[in-house]
């Protein structure tokens, strides 16, 4: 067997990786096919109360849903091969640490709680984080 075509123990984890970040955007299901109730559990869960169900809100809460799937479908794609797609992977990776940034200056500018902010920005930089160093090259 050539050690070289052998998955390694840090493909492995970014394997892992992207299999769990696509089953918590898969949580964005309910929020295709049901928006509105979507919506209102969210805005209670987050304890804002009943939100005003505008066609605009309805619409944004289920365009974020569609997005959030989309991108767990192909998470989980390059899930299954992380070797071979190694440059979407450190794109990813990138991606989610910025995001996560950028996430903090939206949260400082929206009256979430501090508890929403930080969860969301720690979480999406922990999975760009451990989505790092699994290319040999990288070294």
């Amino acid at each position: 067997m050539n050690t070289a075509d052998a998955p390694s123990a840090a493909h492995a984890r970014q394997s892992l990786v992207l299999r769990a970040t696509a089953l918590v955007l898969f949580t964005g299901l309910p929020g295709i096919v049901l928006p509105a109730q979507a919506l209102e559990k969210f805005s209670w869960f987050m304890g804002y109360g009943q939100p005003q169900l505008d066609p605009l809100s309805v619409f944004m809460t289920a365009d974020a849903a569609c997005a959030s799937v989309v991108l767990a479908l192909v998470l989980w794609f390059i899930a299954r091969d992380p070797v071979r797609y190694q440059p979407l992977v450190r794109l990813l990776s990138w991606t989610f640490l910025i995001t996560g940034v950028l996430w903090i200056s939206l949260g400082m500018q929206c009256p979430l709680p501090w508890w929403w902010t930080s969860s969301a920005a720690g979480g999406c930089m922990l999975v760009g984080f451990l989505l790092r160093g699994g290319d040999a090259s990288q070294a």
